[in-house]
């Protein structure tokens, strides 16, 4: 859309038209937005369109549809984070990130569908319903930020915004043939938000559908800002000119992974190897075991500390996941809450002590391929039963670290389900992902699978 927009063969104006039939026409079966904005996306079009026929376009998302995932601030736009309790609240102030989508002239067209305090791995919410998978209506399209990635994969919007604290946009990329990137904390700034639910977990990511389309919306929204100060703490990225080094696993203890999930990975890894990247086996670099004690500890006092700013209501209004959930946060103590930073100080350092010397590890964006709609995590991955955490084995470190991930998307399953590989950075080596990502692209053993049709 953006080149086309620049050779001028077609207008702002056009593309929104187009966007807003296609949302009309695929967003109720898919339920991916939860509010859409015709008249402001209307303004920022028309803006677009006189730049444009002035010859003064602002940069490559100039006139382009952004979809922004509804726990993320859009002033003027409700920001409801698939809350009862926060049903009626309309932000006074731009995220960071949404000012950036306004400074370069993208047009924001709405709020997409997310679960709860952005906290399930599906995207199922009290007051929204679920969003669903646009390759398969039957199966969910993960979470949290399902709602986003439903209307990327359809085709209703070509980028959205969206957030991942344990794995919440490469999860759900995975599940729908997406590029879907987490940046290491700080790349984008933030600033105007809701509480986060795990310390400096989250991170604002970017959605595509193809790997140069993500780049362009992650170039428009990352940089430092002085109103946010990790942001500032990002290093400087030295690109190596030299063949990259890649280590690679497919499994981690005796966690399940489905086959051809974990066939997927060596296939790739087989193909960055063609490329002439440096490609070694490597153990996982991170205790799994501790990564979920710390996450169950934070994200349950992150909920507790949100249901807490309704105090007469959550208990009646929360959803039965989130309402348990603060429970068990309101019962942690002062001791729990040290000794979960202790934890998440002892993965970074473990992190750091067993990196090694390459420069990315390539493993599973999720355990398994989508899963049914109607179930609260896969019923059975490789043959064994699936439980809550199942398909994050492989996401939330990288959360706990701040590190960039990337999900990309590799051979489909058998049976045509979207599948991803993840490809991991050191921290702030944000484009030296990008450049992994582009060569495993460009020798990769399998084509490319058409979008559904909507």
């Amino acid at each position: 859309m953006s080149l086309q927009l620049a050779r001028g063969n077609t207008t702002p104006e056009a593309l929104l038209a187009d966007t807003l039939e296609r949302i009309e026409r695929a967003n109720a079966a898919l339920g991916a937005f939860v509010h859409v904005d015709p008249e402001g996306a209307a303004a920022a079009a028309s803006a677009a369109g006189r730049r444009q026929a002035a010859a003064a376009r602002l940069g490559a998302l100039d006139g382009v549809p952004v979809a922004v995932k509804d726990n993320l601030w859009v002033a003027g736009m409700p920001a409801r984070w698939g809350s009862r309790m926060w049903a009626d609240f309309v932000p006074p102030a731009d995220d960071i990130a949404v000012e950036r989508l306004r400074a370069a002239g993208a047009v924001i067209v709405g709020k997409t569908n997310t679960p709860e305090f952005a906290l399930s791995g599906r995207t199922d919410s009290p007051l929204h319903g679920p969003a669903r998978n646009p390759w398969d209506v039957r199966l969910t399209p993960g979470g949290s930020s399902g709602g986003s990635v439903a209307a990327v994969a359809a085709g209703m919007v070509p980028l959205a915004l969206a957030t991942d604290a344990g794995g919440s946009t490469r999860l759900p990329a995975s599940y729908t043939g997406l590029y879907g990137m987490r940046p290491s904390t700080g790349r984008i700034a933030r600033r105007h938000g809701f509480p986060p639910m795990a310390l400096d977990f989250q991170s604002v990511g970017v959605l595509g559908r193809s790997l140069a389309d993500m780049e362009l919306l992650l170039e428009a929204v990352a940089g430092p800002d002085p109103r946010d100060p990790s942001s500032l703490r990002v290093p400087a990225e030295m690109i190596a000119e030299r063949p990259l080094s890649v280590g690679w696993f497919a499994a981690i203890g005796d966690e399940a992974v489905d086959p051809e999930v974990a066939d997927a990975v060596a296939e790739c890894a087989a193909s960055l190897a063609d490329a002439g990247c440096r490609v070694v086996r490597r153990d996982a670099p991170y205790d799994l075991g501790l990564v979920r004690q710390v996450w169950a500890t934070l994200s349950a006092a992150g909920a507790a500390r949100a249901a807490e700013m309704h105090p007469e209501r959550w208990r009646a209004e929360a959803s039965r996941p989130i309402a348990a959930l603060a429970e068990r946060g309101l019962r942690l103590t002062a001791v729990d809450m040290v000794r979960a930073l202790d934890g998440l100080a002892a993965i970074r350092t473990g992190v750091a002590e067993t990196w090694g010397d390459v420069d990315l590890f390539l493993c599973p964006a999720a355990a398994s391929p989508a899963w049914p709609l109607n179930q609260e995590y896969p019923e059975r991955v490789a043959g064994r039963p699936g439980h809550a955490a199942v398909q994050n084995s492989f996401a939330t470190w990288v959360n706990a670290v701040g590190h960039p991930a990337l999900s990309v998307p590799a051979r489909p399953h058998a049976d045509g389900r979207p599948l991803g590989v993840q490809i991991v950075g050191r921290f702030g080596g944000d484009w030296t992902v990008i450049k992994a990502a582009r060569i495993l692209d460009g020798h990769k053993r399998w084509p490319t699978s058409a979008f559904p049709r909507w």
